[in-house]
């Protein structure tokens, strides 16, 4: 294996666990690989602990404009066949790299691949995300399974050819930038899983993941240019179904009731075989207002 993978770290302080991610790339025992680390503007010791990697690492330093915006800045310069993604408090397992360029180089019809991950702690390891949450139904190719599954970033690898295609990730929202890029990316690639842990994902009280008011902005955004973009009817019937039954959810919440029972009819006429579906967001949604009740 010669390819070359780009493995781009965003930061925005989280300079406490920056070392550790770079270090468990370094770690790697794939050779072929260039490390780019983002300073998203942060105001903590970031830069400082950036600059005793400098001679195995490029360093780019930016205001903070989110996530996206840092990992679109590493594209650009990055050079590699490759773009691994890990967050910059994540760590990634032993040859997380070499398996997943190993998958792709024998399956070329598999242009993004990503696997389990081990949610951890600072007690420790806390199980396999596959365990506490989800994995995908059809590992080998779970490309219409984006609009409910939601890969872990950290552990993707997509090959740099994708980005030609569909473009670099949204830059006008702050979360659930990752989920759009994937949903738009599974129009037109195929997408594998690998049913084993190749990172670990930790979880702290500034995870960006748990700032649900933020979330649900960026979700509600990435959903309606999803369905307001040209290339909308071009998904399945039953990904647009599922898709409207999200945008329903969001309308329920913060537009007329109207819109919002517009939107439900729309998707039962789409593919009423996803009722079940949009069911299950019902039901989540009303987990969810119980849960900002409880909060409050």
């Amino acid at each position: 294996m010669s390819s070359l993978v780009s493995i781009i770290i965003p930061c925005y302080n989280q300079g406490q666990f920056l070392a550790e991610a770079i270090q468990s790339v370094l770690n790697q025992d794939y050779e072929q690989k260039e490390i780019i680390v983002v300073n998203d503007g942060a105001t903590d010791n970031t830069k400082e602990v950036a600059a005793k990697f400098l001679h195995t690492i490029k360093y780019i330093e930016q205001e903070n404009r989110g996530l996206s915006s840092a990992r679109n800045a590493a594209i650009r310069i990055a050079k590699g066949d490759y773009m691994a993604f890990l967050d910059s408090d994540d760590v990634l397992l032993p040859s997380s790299i070499a398996r997943r360029v190993e998958y792709l180089e024998n399956h070329p019809d598999t242009d993004m691949i990503c696997s389990d991950s081990i949610f951890f702690n600072e007690s420790g390891p806390m199980g396999l995300r596959s365990e506490l949450a989800d994995k995908p139904k059809n590992p080998e190719n779970f490309r219409w399974e984006t609009v409910d599954y939601n890969a872990t970033i950290s552990s993707a690898m997509v090959r740099r050819s994708c980005f030609t295609k569909v473009g670099f990730f949204e830059e006008s929202i702050r979360t659930s930038e990752d989920w759009l890029m994937f949903v738009r990316l599974s129009l037109h690639f195929n997408m594998a899983y690998i049913n084993e842990p190749l990172i670990k994902y930790r979880l702290h009280k500034n995870n960006l993941s748990k700032a649900i008011g933020l979330n649900n902005v960026g979700h509600r955004i990435a959903i309606s240019q999803l369905i307001n973009a040209p290339y909308f009817n071009d998904y399945p019937k039953h990904f647009r179904a599922q898709l409207l039954f999200l945008r329903f959810a969001s309308a329920w919440r913060f537009e007329p009731k109207q819109v919002a029972y517009n939107f439900f009819l729309r998707a039962v006429k789409t593919d009423p075989t996803q009722i079940s579906f949009g069911l299950k967001v019902i039901f989540r949604g009303i987990k969810n207002i119980f849960r900002r009740h409880l909060s409050s």
